[in-house]
């Protein structure tokens, strides 16, 4: 399965996909969908998680061996997700997700933050008449500009999640999760497992503020995550044997500026 390609040029799998979306859990999610979708595990009708294989292969990701290896005895549904979300390798993705700038430690917005904008550019007009108040200026102009504050999601991460869509199976767990629904199907049909199965996990949380405004509740369990959301709702003729599902609409993530 080809990954989604950002603005900048960079392929971000489904599994980061997933992270930006909604954190460590929805990448969790992802994980597991791609293993499910390559046939290495199976779920019974109970959810209780199993391996085909009692070995590692076709893991293409740390995670992914990490769901694997924990999976030589079976395993609840909802414990697989909630194990990977709070592992080592898990910390890592984030890690890597850092290095790679598409996430940052975000900032709260401070409610006066428009104060120190105002001071600065009175000071920097005023600079016209006396050249010194040019440094007071730019100070309070810098300090607007950190108490703005700052969202998890850098430039890099929003555009990664600009045109993503739930083109399929595993890309719409990563946006939607196992819990979520593409047009007038649930998720959990595309992979056939049963609404008593997925509903061990977390319910979904509700949008607040504009479209992608979310942030990831599991998010602590990775420190300073970066969570946008989507909302990818899209007619979708898939069944649930296949791997390839329509998406309709893109989804874009949350996220402040740089």
């Amino acid at each position: 399965m080809a990954a989604p390609t950002a603005a900048t040029g960079t392929r971000v799998p489904p599994e980061q996909i997933g992270y930006l979306t909604e954190g460590p859990g929805r990448a969790a999610e992802t994980a597991l969908a791609r293993l499910l979708d390559a046939g290495l595990v199976r779920v019974s009708r109970d959810g209780i998680v199993s391996a085909v294989h009692q070995n590692e292969l076709g893991a293409t990701t740390a995670v992914e061996t990490l769901i694997l290896i924990g999976l030589r005895k079976p395993v609840r549904f909802d414990a697989v997700v909630r194990n990977a979300m709070k592992s080592a390798e898990m910390r890592s993705l984030h890690q890597q997700m850092r290095a790679q700038r598409l996430t940052r430690n975000p900032r709260p917005r401070l409610a006066a933050w428009w104060v120190f904008l105002v001071i600065g550019v009175v000071l920097g007009l005023a600079a016209f008449l006396e050249p010194w108040t040019l440094f007071g200026a730019l100070g309070f102009l810098g300090f607007a500009y950190w108490t703005y504050g700052a969202k998890p999601l850098t430039r890099a991460g929003r555009a990664a999640l600009k045109d993503v869509t739930a083109s399929d199976r595993v890309l719409t767990v990563a946006l939607e999760g196992f819990r979520g629904r593409i047009g007038n199907r649930t998720v959990a049909e595309l992979f056939g497992l049963p609404q008593s199965v997925v509903k061990m996990l977390p319910r979904k949380r509700k949008k607040t503020g504009r479209r992608g405004g979310r942030a990831a509740s599991s998010a602590a369990a990775c420190g300073s995550s970066g969570c946008g959301s989507s909302s990818c709702g899209s007619s979708s003729s898939c069944s649930s044997g296949s791997s390839s599902c329509g998406g309709g609409s893109s989804c874009g993530g949350g996220g402040g500026g740089d």
